[in-house]
């Protein structure tokens, strides 16, 4: 402790860098290269396994959905909320289950 009030102390001997910063750096850093490579190698397995490149894709993106998750409907074909619906002689809508009806 005397030491340090002396005439000739110099603080700047005194004080070790911090390496600890450095070894978080370093390691983020091999953490986020290594989620690429596990990345990249699992599209490769979906791909040898024989899922299309559109599958591979959405499981690249991952569960957030967007406007190309939309399956839209082509002219003539039924509406995803008409599913089901039937509509009777007196105009009355019903729900009966498609497996059900005869077409």
């Amino acid at each position: 402790m005397d030491s340090r009030f002396s005439s000739n102390y110099d603080p700047t001997v005194d004080v070790q860098p911090d390496s600890a910063e450095e070894d978080d750096w370093e390691q983020a850093l091999e953490a986020m290269r290594d989620r690429q490579k596990w990345k990249q190698q699992g599209a490769d397995r979906l791909l040898a396994a024989g899922f299309s490149e559109k599958e591979v894709k959405k499981w690249e993106k991952g569960d957030a959905k967007d406007e190309s998750d939309v399956k839209w409907a082509k002219l003539g074909e039924g509406r995803e909320w008409d599913r089901g619906k039937v509509v009777d002689e007196d105009g009355m809508v019903e729900l009966k289950p498609e497996w059900g009806r005869l077409t």
